[in-house]
């Protein structure tokens, strides 16, 4: 498969994965409908544009809206879906676990996707591994970051989860198996997508996390 189709159709997963995760915390916030529709766009596009910008580029998301235009038809499925679903689940708990295991998995898809695409970006720009893993992690953390600031709240990857770390070390694996060991594109993207991917399952599964200053804060006051 040409590696440019392949890139696309990833994109188009991506943002379905990560406008689901956008929609699911308008949900959890009892947003309207235009500020569901506006955070499942900005998580689809915003670390995008975020890269796009720091590389000198006019945003493919203003160039081409066709990420905009999914995200807002992901926007109203989602609505459709979870007003039904709501009436199946009567029990406030039970729905806020549905929305939570939603936005869990779709952020992880769409993390591992948009992470290895920023990576790509950072391999046709012909400089370093750092450089590739740089606009990795801004590809994959970037949409998440302005969805929590939207919503007023400390953007996880700013306070313990190893998100972050995870697009970081998939782009700079990206660009060191195929710059420097000149391995094909597609089977290294589509190999370090499952192994990321599952790896950050992993970590929601068991809940690993960095330490931040409230673990600190408990192992002092434990001496």
């Amino acid at each position: 498969m040409d590696f440019d189709l392949f890139l696309l159709i990833c994109n188009y997963i991506g943002t379905i994965a990560f406008s689901v995760s956008g929609v699911v915390k308008g949900f959890k916030k009892n947003l309207d409908i235009f500020g569901i529709t506006l955070l499942g766009i900005l998580t689809a596009v915003g670390g995008g544009i975020i890269r796009d910008t720091m590389i000198g580029q006019v945003p493919t998301a203003l160039t081409d809206p066709t990420s905009i235009y999914l995200s807002t038809a992901v926007a109203l499925i989602m609505y459709t879906i979870v007003r039904i679903k709501k009436s199946d689940m009567p029990l406030e708990k039970q729905m806020l676990r549905f929305l939570t295991t939603t936005n869990l998995v779709f952020d992880s898809i769409g993390l591992a996707i948009f992470a290895l695409i920023g990576a790509s970006a950072g391999t046709d720009l012909e400089l370093n591994a750092m450089t590739s893993g740089i606009l990795a992690t801004l590809t994959g953390v970037g949409g998440g970051i302005l969805r929590d600031v939207l919503v007023n709240e400390t953007p996880i990857v700013l306070k313990e989860d190893v998100y972050a770390v995870l697009a970081l070390g998939a782009g700079i694996s990206y660009h060191l198996l195929v710059v420097n060991l000149h391995l094909p594109k597609v089977p290294v993207y589509t190999t370090l997508f499952i192994l990321f991917l599952l790896i950050r399952l992993t970590v929601i599964k068991y809940h690993l996390r960095l330490p931040n200053m409230d673990n600190m804060d408990k192992k002092i006051s434990q001496h």
